[in-house]
């Protein structure tokens, strides 16, 4: 019994140890989505009323063309998101910029289930079934993208500024600037996925949108 339980607090360790980069920002992604709870409960009714057509979320009937403009402006932040996380990641001094990028984030998803919270049991619905599964996907997509780019722009600020501890590539940073391409590109791959998940729910689910 003693060593299954060493054996599993060891494995959490490793676990944490490994990952540690992501906690930070799923913590910063999290207040992000309370702020925006908070800022839409605070602000009056004429502000929220005006933010209606921004936090809104359309179901769709009209069949392909539809289809494809809403892919397209379900993409798009995302896309943005990660191209700036790409950019602030070969930044030597882009990690603490990066950390904003869930921030910002939640407090959008915070703002759009404030909105429909107040709808009553109809938004709730809504929330649970159509907009809370691709945004928790895209959070998930952003955290890890993130973590990505304060690795890497963090690795970079060692080589510009060596200490004793940080041995230099030998390689150069060809290798790692070539993998860290490649999985931005996995990353937009992984974010168009995640659009036709939130194109399909969305016409499946139509109803359910007030």
């Amino acid at each position: 019994m003693k060593r299954t339980t060493t054996r599993r607090r060891r494995e959490m360790a490793a676990f944490f140890r490994e990952n540690r980069r992501l906690f930070p920002f799923m913590g910063l992604f999290l207040l992000g989505v309370l702020l925006g709870v908070l800022v839409y409960v605070t602000a009056g009714q004429k502000t929220t009323a005006a933010w209606g057509d921004l936090l809104r979320v359309t179901g769709i009937q009209n069949g392909l063309r539809e289809g494809l403009q809403a892919l397209w402006g379900s993409c798009f932040s995302t896309v943005l998101l990660l191209s700036l996380l790409y950019v602030l990641g070969l930044w030597a001094c882009g990690a603490p910029f990066v950390l904003f990028v869930p921030l910002f984030y939640g407090l959008g998803l915070g703002l759009t289930q404030a909105y429909y919270y107040a709808m009553g049991w109809s938004g709730v619905c809504a929330v649970v079934t159509v907009i809370l599964p691709s945004g928790l996907l895209t959070a998930a997509l952003l955290v890890t993208a993130g973590a990505e780019a304060l690795r890497l722009s963090t690795q970079l600020s060692q080589q510009l500024l060596p200490t004793k501890d940080v041995v230099l590539a030998k390689d150069g940073l060809w290798p790692v600037f070539r993998l860290y391409s490649l999985r931005f590109l996995l990353f937009l791959v992984a974010a168009l996925a995640i659009g036709l998940v939130d194109v399909l729910l969305r016409t499946l689910l139509h109803a359910l949108l007030p």
